[in-house]
């Protein structure tokens, strides 16, 4: 039905990017680093425009310092990386390779709020506002705002005042919000996921199961998949991982990667949440006037029965789920609505329920932010043409160039377009599709132009200790994957987090 429409912007508020990643590189903004604590960032300054990951690792040093005695030795996540693929990795690539987005249509907009072990609320919240189009002082305005926000991070308690005005003045300029529930074996859904408006999100096994390490409770909105890995056997594969894009480096950048079932392993909510995320994004691209509520609406009334049986392999009683106990571990158990949200994820569903059979159109540019002088290919990525008929007429139209251009490099009546913008500022673009049944279908889109390229800080790209598989070592893929997303899923600040989930589910 779609793959998501370009003027469809999915802010990812994480460790930053490595915006080299073959699978990203045509579908990032430029976003914003949020980061202020300039060793918490590990990239020598605090806020600027560079969201960059720069690796997050940390040492036995490290915990010798009061800024990280409560962080965990491990190697870099690049978790923002894997985040923003689940959404808006490329497909199609050449050579094929690598794992595709949800919603490779959409643009993605990089906002980094975590930084080595963690990230503090007040940068959390400040990107979260920025990402959503609201003026921060100090910071330039946003000129791509976002549709949708994805969060996965979080930390303990209840949701505080200030993550709830934030998240009320979001939700008000209609922006949906998703967060993970977080990895505390079971333990009460984290804050943000715990707001009120927010689209709280839940891990599920393969079978539909809760799995192990994923938190519940009645603030869940949604469930869906959160990988598992079903051997605990020393060089034994995860069985049940996400795919993800990730970097082989242990510690600063060294090559572009994606996760497998042996090394640096994509389990945990951080990677349930993006997955809803971009169906909200798609949803959004079909609906643009969906308001947040009825965005979450449409994703539960959709979602599929959760199982109530079917998922026991070994002759263990797997209990129902129940509402979380303080300290109480609870592992993989049947889901309720009362404490899983309503339901699986099902993105066809969500989808089909687009009312109405009316023509519809989307397209996308890549790259997303191109600089002065850069080629842009314009190009479908949804289209519904009047009860089936076939398409008549393509038009491209530049509405307003903005300073950037003055028109296509290409023909204009066709069902892809090019054009090379020759200056700096912001185009608006649009296409109509008439078809044969004498509908027609028309979409904007607004594209950033740029005068140069983004003056990006360079990290150490030969990573001495990075191994040459995809970094990490099969014993510390719980550390790499959900012991290390539970651990940027903490409350992001050095007091205090989420107890990190080290069992296998």
């Amino acid at each position: 039905r779609t793959t998501g429409s370009g003027n469809v912007v999915v802010a990812v508020l994480d460790t930053g990017v490595r915006f080299e990643h073959p699978d990203l590189a045509r579908r990032l903004l430029r976003g914003y680093d949020f980061v202020s604590n300039g060793v918490v960032a590990n990239d020598g300054d605090g806020r600027d425009a560079d969201p960059t990951d720069p690796g997050d690792w940390v040492t036995s040093a490290d915990k010798d310092t009061a800024t990280f005695k409560d962080c965990g030795v491990s190697d870099s996540s690049w978790h923002g990386t894997a985040t923003a693929s689940l959404i808006g990795a490329a497909t199609n690539s050449t050579p094929a390779s690598g794992m595709a987005g949800a919603a490779p249509g959409v643009m993605v907009l990089p906002v980094r709020v975590l930084g080595k072990c963690f990230g503090n609320d007040s940068d959390i919240i400040a990107g979260m506002k920025w990402a959503a189009g609201i003026s921060i002082p100090g910071v330039p305005n946003n000129p791509t705002p976002a549709k949708v926000l994805n969060v996965s991070l979080g930390g303990n308690g209840v949701c505080k005042a200030n993550y709830q005005a934030a998240v009320d003045e979001i939700i008000a300029r209609g922006v949906t919000i998703v967060a993970a529930a977080g990895n505390s074996a079971g333990g009460a859904v984290s804050e943000p996921a715990n707001c009120r408006g927010v689209i709280g999100v839940l891990a599920l096994r393969h079978a539909g199961t809760k799995v192990g390490f994923s938190d519940l409770g009645p603030e869940i909105s949604i469930a869906a998949p959160g990988g598992n890995c079903i051997n605990i056997t020393p060089g034994s594969p995860c069985i049940y991982p996400i795919v993800a894009a990730t970097n082989t480096g242990k510690q600063c950048a060294a090559s572009p990667d994606w996760t497998d079932s042996f090394e640096k392993v994509s389990v945990g909510t951080s990677f349930s949440s993006p997955l809803v995320a971009a169906v909200a994004a798609l949803r959004v691209s079909r609906q643009p006037a969906l308001t947040p509520a009825q965005v979450r609406d449409t994703l539960q009334s959709t979602a599929r029965a959760f199982p109530t049986s079917g998922a026991e392999t070994t002759g263990e009683t797997i209990p129902v789920c129940r509402t979380p106990l303080n300290g109480v571990s609870q592992q993989q158990c049947y889901c309720t609505t009362a404490v899983c949200g309503a339901g699986m994820l099902d993105a066809a569903a969500a989808l089909a329920a687009v009312s109405g059979t009316a023509p519809f159109v989307s397209f996308s540019v890549e790259p997303a932010a191109p600089n002065s002088g850069e080629s842009m290919s314009l190009s479908i990525t949804g289209l519904q043409t009047s009860s089936g008929s076939g398409v008549s007429s393509y038009t491209w139209r530049l509405l307003d160039g903005g300073g950037a251009a003055t028109g296509f490099s290409s023909s204009t009546n066709a069902s892809t377009a090019s054009l090379v913008p020759s200056g700096a500022g912001t185009m608006r673009l649009e296409l109509e599709v008439a078809d044969q049944s004498g509908g027609t279908s028309k979409t904007e889109y607004l594209v950033p132009v740029y005068g140069s390229p983004p003056d990006r800080k360079a990290y150490c790209a030969n990573d001495a200790s990075a191994s040459s598989g995809g970094g990490g070592a099969s014993s510390g893929v719980w550390v790499a994957g959900v012991a290390l997303a539970a651990a940027l899923l903490r409350r992001l600040r050095p007091a205090g987090g989420l107890k990190a989930a080290r069992r296998r589910a």
